[in-house]
């Protein structure tokens, strides 16, 4: 399972979805896509960015992101507008130890313009067919208890809640929060989503 993880994933072209009367375009995040994904972090409030393992509103941050991908353990997918600013990213962080190597954290995030739209949706759906690509068995996100409608929609795409692990965040001000973790079967995602579309 090693290598670069675009060499593990035949879904290259991904596809164009309508969010808001626009259309936009689901792809692999490249090395060119650093100023604009940096523009994207940059409007998000800090609540948003509590989860990342990187401060990608830095350009150093970034840059770094984008060289590890060649790795094979991350893939990250944006959703581009026709106007080529970013409106949100999924990815899927698989760890390089052996004896969790069949599980993978997801990670969502959509910024206020994509939201209501179904555009976490389409990102999600994206990110679980990569998971599959790679031989992931199970993927698990995490979000605070204040998130109520990122843990809806998790709920409505089969993800199932794990823990609730109290005080386990702490934000820039200092406050703790509730975190929850969840968890949702790769193979059984499929099935999930297909009974939503019916």
């Amino acid at each position: 399972m090693g290598g670069p993880m675009t060499q593990h994933i035949p879904h290259a072209t991904l596809e164009t979805v309508e969010i808001g009367e626009q259309p936009v375009t689901l792809r692999f995040m490249t090395e060119d896509d650093a100023a604009i994904l940096l523009a994207f972090a940059q409007m998000l409030p800090p609540h948003d960015l509590i989860f990342l393992h990187r401060d990608i509103t830095q350009t150093e941050e970034v840059s770094a992101w984008i060289e590890d991908l060649e790795h094979g353990l991350e893939g990250v997918i944006l959703a581009v507008a026709a106007d080529g600013n970013v409106l949100g990213y999924s990815s899927v962080s698989r760890s390089p130890l052996s004896w969790n190597r069949h599980i993978a954290e997801l990670r969502v995030l959509v910024g206020e313009p994509g939201r209501g739209h179904g555009l976490g949706r389409a990102l999600t759906a994206e990110a679980f067919r990569i998971a599959e690509d790679l031989g992931v068995r199970k993927m698990v996100a995490q979000m605070t208890i204040d998130q109520q409608g990122a843990i809806h929609t998790f709920k409505r795409l089969g993800f199932t809640s794990e823990a609730l692990l109290h005080d386990h965040v702490m934000d820039e001000d200092g406050t703790t929060l509730d975190l929850v973790i969840m968890s949702q079967d790769v193979f059984a995602f499929e099935h999930t989503l297909a009974h939503l579309e019916d």
